[in-house]
């Protein structure tokens, strides 16, 4: 028994290895399982295992009568994360933590490595956020472009892929913080201010407001898991 899982183990990272060599990307097919028997030098069953294992971390999908395709490294991510939920459970905080972790390396990167930005797009989509005052879903909708913006001038894959995780996640499960007009003229008071330091390269100021601004949702979210 412990054999066949040990074989099961090294023909996943070998198919893994398999797929990096040959560059598959998004979409591409992959070769039929007799191919890949012939490849990894193992039986059927135990490729038909290795197969199984890859579907459920989501990097590869099965179409019955079409064969074996690389997914998308987003869905692979959000299957990965959704997957690790279900098995460990999660704290909303820590999601939130999580968003607050990659948003301040976002803005270390922009700062450190003098990213240009389009500070003009972040302060019409502030503007917008502020005269959706009175609707609730445009309001998070129009907060979270602001964030998701920061982060897409960074251009850095990874990071981004990460954060649109995370975003699905909590649009998904609809966790909408209710607000009066106080917490949004302060939020958008903020935005300004991250715009700024943004602007000006001054990464202390910037992670000094960023904490500032999320520790209120974060705040909240810490009452609603004590009631």
């Amino acid at each position: 028994m412990m054999k066949r899982t040990s074989l099961v183990d090294i023909a996943v990272e070998n198919l893994k290895e398999y797929i990096t060599e040959h560059q598959f990307k998004n979409g591409d097919k992959l070769p039929s399982e007799k191919m890949l028997i012939e490849q990894l030098g193992v039986s059927r069953t135990v490729v038909r295992e290795a197969i199984s294992r890859l579907q459920q971390s989501g990097l590869i999908q099965v179409k019955s009568g079409s064969g074996m395709f690389i997914t998308d490294k987003n869905n692979h991510l959000s299957m990965l994360f959704e997957s690790h939920m279900k098995v460990h459970g999660f704290k909303i905080k820590e999601l939130l933590e999580v968003r607050k972790i990659l948003e301040l390396g976002a803005i270390r990167l922009i700062i450190e490595n003098k990213i240009p930005i389009d500070a003009t797009k972040l302060r019409n989509i502030n503007e917008i956020y502020y005269n959706a005052l009175e609707q609730s879903q445009k309001l998070a909708q129009y907060d979270s472009a602001f964030h998701e913006t920061i982060i897409l001038f960074t251009d850095n894959q990874t990071l981004i892929t990460m954060s649109k995780v995370i975003k699905e996640y909590f649009d998904k499960n609809q966790f909408n913080q209710i607000v009066d007009k106080e917490d949004i003229e302060k939020s958008y008071k903020e935005h300004g201010e991250i715009i700024q330091a943004i602007e000006s390269r001054d990464l202390s100021l910037a992670h000094a407001i960023i904490n500032r601004h999320l520790s209120r949702v974060i705040e909240w979210i810490e009452e609603l898991e004590q009631k």
